[in-house]
C-alpha cells in the first residue's frame, strides 16, 4: 500500500472519530408546522428523540399546521420561537384573534410553569378578568363578554364582566367585583395603556406570552458545577477559580494560574543573575512586590468573577451588592424586622424605591463558593408563592441575601394570636398556595427542609410566599436540634429511611394540622385545659368516631368540606414513614379534588411511644 493510500486512510478516520464526538443534534434537520422552525432543543414527536432536549416539554406536536405546545396537560398554540432569545411565545387556542367573543380556555398563569420552561416577567403583563354584580363606572375596567363560571357569583341574575391590564391590588377591586381569570400577554405587542377598547386587549391576549427555556440550555453546565451566561446569543459555561479550593483539587490551569506569580519571581531573579548584577535587586523588588499585591489583586478579582457570573446570566439575576451599599440601603441597619437561628433580618429601600429586607446571615460554615453556589441556586426560584430574591452580598465574614419585601409579614404572626383573624377560606388558600410553592421547588430539585410558619410570609392579598429555600445547605445538620416540631424523623433517625422531597411533605403537613388547631381553638370545639393533648392523635381520634362534624360546627358546609380535605391531607402527610406519604404534587390534586374520593389514613404513629415528649399544639 502507498503512502498517500495510508495518509488518505488515517485523515479518514481521524474524522470519523471527530464526528462521533460531535453531538448527535448537530446532525438535526430542522422540522417546520406552519411558519414555525423547529429545532433543537425542541423537536417534533415523529423526529428522532437525539434531535430535542430530554424533557417532555420540548416535544412539540403539529395539528393542521398548528404547532402544539404542552405544558402541564394544557395545550398552548405556538405563536414563534426565538433562537437568539431563548423565548417561545404561546397563546390560549381558546382564544381567537378573529372573533373578540372567545374566551381562553385556561384561568390560571400556574400553568406556564415547568422545571425547564417559565414566564419572563420582564416581557409580560398581566390582564385580569374580573365578574361584577354592578355596573362598574372606572376608566381601568373595560368591559367584555361573560367568560367565567356564575356558580362562584352569588345568586345575581345579571352579571357585568370587565377585563384590567397589569395586576390589581385588593384595595383597587371595586366592591361588588370579584377575581375570575387571571391570564398573561406579551409587553412587546404595541398597546396604549391610557386609552385602549377589549379589541386590544383581545388582540394582545391572542398576540400570546412570552416563556424563557434558557434554562434548558444551562443542563450539562449545570452538571459539570459550571456558570451558564449569555454572550452575544450564545450560551457559554465558565469554570473559574476559587481560592478556598484545595490546590490538589484545582484544575491544571488554575495550579498554573496560582503559582504564576512564584514562576515569574524565579524567572526575574534568574534572569537578573545571569545578565547585569548591579541590577538583579531591581527585578527582585519588582518580584516581591508583585507577590505583595497578589492578596489585594484575589479580592479584587474574586468581585470581578462574582459579578460576571451574575450580570450575564439572565434577565433575572439577583445584584452583587457591596457591603457599602448593603449599609446604605438599610441606613446603617437602622430598622430590625426580626431573628433567627441563621441571621438577623433588616428593612431596607433600594435607590429605585422599593423596600427590601435584608438579611444578614449568621453563624454559617458556608465558603464563599458553597455562598454563591447556594445564590446561584435560589436565584432559579421564580414563582407566585416564593420570596423573589433581588441580591446579595458577599464580603470576608459578611454575606447578605437582599429579599422582595412582604409587608404582612410571616404565617406564625397571624395564626399564633389568642384570636386568630384569618377564616376557613383565607387557611384553605393559603395552605394550597404553600403546596404549589412547595411543588416548584421540588420540580426544580430543590429540597426546603425548613417549612414552617416563621418560613411562610403573606403579602397584603393573604398570598404565601415560600422563604428561605435550601439554606439547611449552608448550616451542618447539628443545627436541626431542637427543631423536631416540624422536621421529618428520617433527619434524626436514618434508619427510618433517606432524607428525600418526602421530609418537606412531611413538615406541610405538620403545618397543616397546626393551622387548622389554631382554628378549632378559637372556636372552642375543643377543650385542652391540661396543655397534655397531643392535636393529630386527638384529631385523628375524632374522624374515627365520626365527630368530625361537631368539631367544625361554627363553619358552613363549604368550609367544613375545607377543614375535613386539609385534616386528612396532614394526616398523610405526617406518617412515619416516607414512602407512605403522597407527593407534593399529589398533596395538591388531593387538596384541589373532592373530599369523596379521599380516604381515611392508616394511624401515623404509635400511641405508646411516649406521648408525654411528643410535640404539644
Amino acid at each position: 500500500m502507498s503512502k498517500n493510500h495510508l495518509f488518505l486512510s488515517f485523515l479518514t478516520i481521524l474524522l470519523l472519530l471527530c464526528c462521533c464526538r460531535a453531538k448527535n443534534n448537530s446532525l438535526c434537520i430542522p422540522s417546520y408546522c406552519g411558519n414555525i422552525e423547529i429545532s433543537y432543543p425542541f423537536r417534533l414527536r415523529t423526529d428522532p428523540q437525539s434531535c430535542g432536549h430530554f424533557d417532555p416539554v420540548f416535544v412539540l406536536e403539529c395539528d393542521q399546521n398548528r404547532t402544539i405546545l404542552n405544558l402541564r396537560s394544557t395545550r398552548y398554540h405556538v405563536e414563534a420561537i426565538s433562537y437568539n432569545n431563548f423565548s417561545i411565545r404561546v397563546s390560549d387556542p381558546g382564544l381567537d384573534s378573529h372573533n373578540t367573543s372567545s374566551c381562553p380556555n385556561y384561568s390560571s398563569i400556574d400553568n406556564l410553569y415547568s422545571s425547564y420552561i417559565s414566564p419572563d416577567y420582564d416581557d409580560n403583563i398581566v390582564i385580569t378578568f374580573l365578574n361584577c354584580l354592578n355596573h362598574v363606572s372606572n376608566p381601568l375596567y373595560v368591559e367584555n363578554p361573560f367568560c367565567g363560571n356564575t356558580s362562584s357569583l352569588f345568586n345575581s341574575s345579571r352579571i357585568h364582566s370587565y377585563v384590567t391590564v397589569g395586576r390589581i391590588l385588593v384595595s383597587d377591586l371595586e366592591e361588588s367585583c370579584t377575581y375570575d381569570t387571571m391570564l398573561m400577554a406579551s409587553s412587546r405587542y404595541p398597546l396604549k395603556y391610557d386609552n385602549y377598547t377589549y379589541s386590544q386587549i383581545h388582540d394582545l391576549l391572542a398576540y400570546g406570552a412570552e416563556l424563557s427555556w434558557f434554562q434548558a440550555m444551562c443542563t450539562e453546565c449545570d452538571e459539570s458545577n459550571g456558570a451558564c451566561i449569555r454572550e452575544d446569543n450564545k450560551v457559554r459555561c465558565r469554570h473559574y477559580c476559587y481560592e478556598d479550593t484545595p490546590l490538589s483539587e484545582r484544575s491544571f490551569g488554575c495550579k498554573l494560574e496560582y503559582y504564576a506569580p512564584y514562576l515569574l519571581l524565579v524567572a526575574i531573579v534568574i534572569g537578573g543573575l545571569m545578565g547585569l548584577r548591579l541590577l538583579c535587586g531591581i527585578p527582585f523588588l519588582i518580584g516581591l512586590v508583585i507577590y505583595k499585591s497578589k492578596k489585594r489583586q484575589s479580592s479584587m478579582k474574586k468581585s470581578e468573577i462574582i459579578r460576571e457570573i451574575v450580570s450575564q446570566r439572565i434577565d433575572l439575576t439577583p445584584i452583587n451588592y457591596s457591603y457599602s451599599e448593603i449599609k446604605r440601603m438599610t441606613g446603617n441597619f437602622a430598622a430590625k424586622l426580626g431573628e433567627g437561628p441563621h441571621g438577623t433580618i433588616f428593612k431596607g429601600k433600594l435607590k429605585s424605591g422599593p423596600f427590601v429586607a435584608v438579611k444578614m446571615m449568621s453563624n454559617s460554615s458556608s465558603s464563599d463558593k458553597e455562598f454563591i453556589a447556594y445564590v446561584s441556586m435560589i436565584s432559579r426560584i421564580i414563582h407566585p408563592n416564593a420570596v423573589k430574591l433581588i441580591g446579595f452580598c458577599v464580603k470576608g465574614k459578611q454575606q447578605a441575601l437582599v429579599y422582595e419585601f412582604i409587608q404582612c409579614g410571616s404565617l406564625d404572626k397571624h395564626i399564633f394570636l389568642t384570636n386568630p383573624s384569618l377564616s376557613y377560606r383565607e387557611i384553605f388558600k393559603i395552605s394550597l398556595g404553600i403546596a404549589k410553592g412547595i411543588e416548584f421547588l421540588h420540580n426544580i430539585r430543590i429540597l426546603h427542609l425548613g417549612i414552617k410558619p416563621e418560613n411562610v410570609l403573606l403579602d397584603e392579598d393573604l398570598i404565601p410566599k415560600i422563604s428561605d429555600s435550601g439554606m439547611e445547605k449552608l448550616y451542618s445538620s447539628d443545627d436541626h436540634k431542637g427543631k423536631m416540631g416540624f422536621v421529618a424523623p428520617e433527619v434524626f433517625y436514618k434508619n427510618i429511611g433517606e432524607v428525600s422531597s418526602k421530609a418537606d411533605v412531611y413538615s406541610y403537613g405538620i403545618l397543616l394540622l397546626e393551622m387548622i388547631s389554631r382554628l378549632i381553638q378559637s372556636l372552642k370545639s375543643y377543650d385542652n385545659k391540661s396543655g397534655e393533648i397531643y392535636f393529630p392523635w386527638w384529631i385523628y381520634k375524632q374522624f374515627c368516631e365520626g365527630k368530625d362534624s361537631e368539631i367544625f360546627r361554627d363553619a358552613d358546609e363549604e368550609e367544613k368540606m375545607m377543614a375535613k380535605k386539609m385534616v386528612l391531607v396532614g394526616l398523610w402527610c405526617i406518617q412515619i414513614r416516607p414512602e407512605d406519604r403522597p407527593s407534593i404534587n399529589e398533596v395538591a390534586n388531593m387538596l384541589e379534588g373532592g373530599i369523596e374520593l379521599m380516604q381515611m389514613p392508616p394511624v401515623p404513629f404509635q400511641r405508646g411511644m411516649g406521648d408525654e415528649k411528643l410535640e404539644k399544639f
